[in-house]
């Protein structure tokens, strides 16, 4: 019977914290049952995330109890059951759940209000008798004692919990918009939508997305402006004596910008001149190096290639793994050492090294990976039928699937087979490997490849390879048929399931017949190696496959329903495309590039030509006519393209760009010159290509052998405003600069984007200043001293980031003036401050008039006269005395000065209005 008490109301509760609490969980007790079993009481509780709430607004329901299930561990263990009842305000009933609680005993549950007033909602526990069940693997009753099995946990009914809905809705967080401006790592967690900015490069499988290849995420530049530039190695040209020669670039033994990984705002690259070792770490955003990670130092007895180079713990990818569990939750960046096989069939390779991608320091390896994990696909674009198909999984987790045969050809044994590093690394669910619900991997521990495998099942007899995979959805795969003069051979294109619990299901499978090829089964001595029909590639999004022919330049497009041919054979493409024609799926369209010089879009379900870009050759360098074009990125709706050779001569050929074409239309948005690594045909890759992430395109330019950073840099307004006062009536003239602050050309004029790649080629590749280059505009702003707002207008700086504009300012006091850049796909915004102040005019000056006085009478003295004596004289002749001229009244001369005054004020409105006429 159970014990009544007082039950205590608790506050609103996040059901985060709830599962968190899990983390206190030891290890299992080892003591016997109890005899007689114990009837223990429990207390429990309810809460809402939110009250009051708005109706239509949906809440979370938190419930739990004094008591954790005793043997609860991980996934393992009793766990208790619950109801919620819920009464709504017109006295309605009803009942959620029934709801299996998490470890830590409680749960949580969604429940949307849809009237108004308040709702009452009660949790209740049931009564459960402890079993232990489910035991960990290993485990069975008993086996070491839990100390509660057999008791019972008395159930409990939570106290009423009233949740108010009212009509108003709650307000949810204000969003701060996604900006477009410039930025930098880390982006605050609080701005959610922000994501949309954050792109990584971590190379081969996470660069796919769907059908595309070299997919890269978040912005792309839309300006050809850079960052900064830094060097790889000694680049351009070297000395007098051997002419216009140059640096050694690539390709057998020459530079290579690779692997290429761009993660959590840092860029890492091997070292790749020679002897080739070790790999650097730099700022995406200034390029300065954060730190250089030696590879010859602890490793021993590592062969060195045919080139010098030192294999062991070179970078092969990167990863984030994004694990989740009720105890761990958020990704972690780290770096790999990978060995590949090459071109060939597949042999035994090096053991796998993770490294932390923050610090660079080593963690742990794998080895036994098996041979198909590291052959095509995982690093790469290619497809060979020996290696197995990679995937960068939805939680980050390196995979790649296989079909393998255990049978023999008679009598075939198949099976469907993912390898998983991050079960490879996590391989049981108890503590042999890590502690469940834990992301712990071992420092310096080596695990076996062997316990990596997170899929084995048995599948129906199909053939043929793996073309295309969609994690937890679907597999596709099969052949490719043969169709010539001699003879026809179906293809065969078929799907198994990756669902969870029918795993290896046969969906569908179809037969097709191939494009008809022209080139013979046997091949005469001396014949092009290649040439022949290639595919099919596979296009799940759009429902299409599709074949591609060099020796005929032509493709063809059939239904991934039917088999049935949809489209071609298209118009033969550029000739020269007969030495690489190579392709891309985006956004619904089929994109063809090569040797040609040629981008041609296709509709793929059609087979349309939406439009054609050419790489014209300036000049008569090119050996190929126009110039080749090959793809770098594609992001946000633009593909980036590049020119190049397989083994570059020097002197380079002038007229390599970097471009930047529109993926719907195919306008060219901007190009530079920058002549990226060599191609591949084979592989259809770039060595010493470029890689996309946070907007920022980073690449090898082997004009100079420095990489290069393009993409939105910081800029700076200043403005200025006259010191000392003016009066109303005049012009003021407001003056300032704006400048480039990013960090390759701190204080350099800001310049429109028309004429950016005149400008940035003058500033990094030594080319001519363009003279007539335009800046950018500037608002202009004041306040007023009655607070009223001002619209000066706008001015545009010049060639030396300065602008200047003339203003009247309409009445007298302090004025608050702003000038803003707004930014520009170049530059990001900023603006400054300043004040002035303006008199009021003169006051005319007013005559004074003296007043009229009346003299005061006055009396003489009466005086007597003295006697004299007159003496005889002569007289003398006298000058009269010189006298001043008399003055002119002080009001005559005051009034003189008003009427100059008054007209000089006339004559400068007048001048003022006619100069403003001629200006506009």
């Amino acid at each position: 019977m159970k014990i009544s008490r007082n039950k205590a109301k608790v506050t609103a509760i996040s059901f985060v914290l709830v599962l968190t609490i899990s983390a206190i969980l030891v290890a299992l007790p080892t003591v016997g049952a109890h005899d007689p079993p114990w009837a223990i009481p429990t207390w429990v509780y309810i809460s809402a995330t939110n009250n009051p709430i708005g109706v239509g607004q949906q809440v979370v329901i938190v419930f739990w109890p004094n008591a954790l299930p005793p043997t609860a561990s991980g996934a393992y263990g009793d766990r208790w059951t619950w109801n919620i009842e819920v009464t709504k305000p017109d006295g309605f009933k009803e009942t959620l759940g029934p709801f299996t609680s998490d470890p830590v005993g409680g749960g949580w549950t969604t429940y949307t209000p849809d009237q108004v007033g308040t709702y009452t909602f009660v949790a209740i526990m049931d009564d459960h008798v402890v079993t232990g069940e489910p035991f960990p693997p290993g485990w069975g009753p008993y086996s070491s004692g839990y100390a509660n099995v057999g008791d019972t946990y008395l159930g409990d009914t939570s106290d009423p919990y009233e949740l108010t809905v009212q009509e108003e809705p709650i307000e949810a967080w204000k969003e701060t918009p996604v900006t477009t401006d410039y930025w930098e790592r880390p982006i605050n967690s609080m701005n959610r939508d922000w994501y949309v900015l954050a792109g990584n490069w971590m190379g081969g499988a996470a660069q796919k997305n769907g059908p595309t290849i070299r997919f890269g995420y978040g912005r792309g530049p839309e300006s050809a402006h850079i960052l900064w530039a830094t060097p790889m190695w000694s680049g351009g040209i070297m000395d007098a004596r051997f002419g216009s020669t140059g640096y050694q670039t690539s390709h057998y033994e020459g530079l290579e910008f690779a692997p290429r990984i761009i993660l959590d705002g840092k860029i890492y690259y091997n070292v790749a001149s020679l002897p080739k070792y070790g790999w650097r770490c730099l700022d995406l955003y200034t390029g300065e190096e954060l730190y250089f990670h030696n590879t010859t130092g602890p490793v021993t007895g590592v062969a060195a290639g045919s080139s010098g180079s030192i294999t062991g713990e070179l970078l092969t990818l990167g990863q984030i793994y994004n694990y989740e569990s009720p105890n761990q939750h958020g990704g972690m960046p780290y770096l790999w050492s990978a060995p590949t096989a090459g071109f060939g069939p597949p042999g035994p390779t090096a053991p796998w090294m993770m490294f932390d991608a923050y610090t660079g320091n080593y963690i742990c390896s794998i080895n036994n990976v098996p041979s198909w994990a590291s052959a095509g696909g995982m690093f790469g674009i290619w497809e060979f039928e020996f290696g197995g198909k990679a995937v960068y999984g939805k939680d980050g987790s390196l995979l790649t699937y296989n079909i393998i045969n255990l049978g023999n050809f008679t009598h075939p044994n198949q099976y469907l087979q993912c390898w998983n590093t991050s079960r490879a690394i996590w391989y049981a669910e108890t503590w042999s490997s890590n502690e469940y619900w834990m992301w712990r991997p071992g420092l310096n521990v080596t695990y076996d490849g062997n316990n990596g495998y997170s899929l084995n099942v048995s599948i129906p007899t199909v053939s043929g390879g793996i073309r295309a995979v969609r994690e937890g959805e679907f597999v596709i795969g099969g052949t490719s048929g043969k169709h010539n003069a001699t003879y026809v051979e179906e293809g065969h294109l078929w799907a198994l399931s990756l669902e969870k619990g029918q795993e290896g299901t046969l969906l569908w499978n179809i037969t097709f017949t191939p494009p008809e090829t022209v080139v013979p089964d046997v091949a005469a001595p001396g014949m092009f190696v290649g040439g022949g029909m290639i595919g099919p590639f596979v296009d799940p999004e759009d429902g299409v496959f599709f074949f591609s022919e060099e020796m005929t330049l032509r493709r063809w497009g059939f239904s991934l329903e039917t088999g049935e041919m949809l489209w071609g054979p298209t118009e033969p493409e550029a000739a020269m495309n007969f030495y690489g024609m190579m392709e891309n799926v985006y956004d619904g369209k089929l994109f063809s590039y090569g040797y040609g010089g040629e981008l041609v879009a296709y509709n793929i379900t059609t087979g349309e030509v939406l439009w054609t870009y050419t790489a014209r050759q300036e000049g008569f360098e090119s050996p190929y006519g126009n110039y080749p074009l090959f793809l770098d990125v594609i992001a946000d709706g633009k593909l980036y393209m590049y020119s190049t050779e397989h083994s570059p001569t020097q002197p380079l050929w002038r007229g390599s760009y970097l471009r930047c074409i529109n993926a719907t239309d195919g306008e060219e948005l901007w190009k530079i010159n920058h002549w990226e690594g060599a191609i591949s045909p084979a592989a259809g890759e770039n060595i010493g290509g470029a890689a996309i992430a946070d907007g920022y395109l980073v690449g090898l330019n082997f004009y100079d052998n420095r990489i290069y950073c393009y993409g939105k840099g910081p800029s700076e307004t200043t403005v200025e405003a006259p010191l000392t006062a003016v009066t109303v009536g005049s012009s003021v003239t407001i003056t300032g600069t704006v400048t480039d602050q990013s960090p390759g050309a701190s204080g350099t004029p800001a310049i429109s984007d028309e004429d950016m790649t005149e400008w940035i080629e003058y500033l990094y590749m030594q080319q001519a200043m363009p003279e007539d280059a335009q800046g950018v505009k500037v608002k202009l702003t004041a306040i007023d001293p009655n607070g009223n707002y001002q619209d000066i207008g706008y001015a545009t700086t010049d060639i030396g980031g300065n602008f200047g504009k003339s203003w009247q300012p309409p009445v007298s006091g302090e004025y608050f003036i702003m000038a803003e850049f707004e930014g520009s796909a170049s530059y990001g915004s900023s603006f400054d401050t300043a004040y002035f102040t303006v008199d009021p005019a003169p006051s005319a000056a007013v005559p004074i008039e003296p007043e009229p006085t009346e003299p005061e009478p006055t009396e003489p003295e009466p005086t007597e006269p003295e006697p004299t004596e007159p003496e005889p004289t002569e007289p003398e002749p006298t000058e009269p005395e010189p006298t001043e001229p008399a003055e002119a009244p002080l009001i005559t001369t005051e009034v003189a000065i008003i009427a100059a005054v008054v007209i000089a004020s006339i004559i400068g409105i007048i001048s003022f209005w006619k100069l403003r006429k001629q200006r506009k």
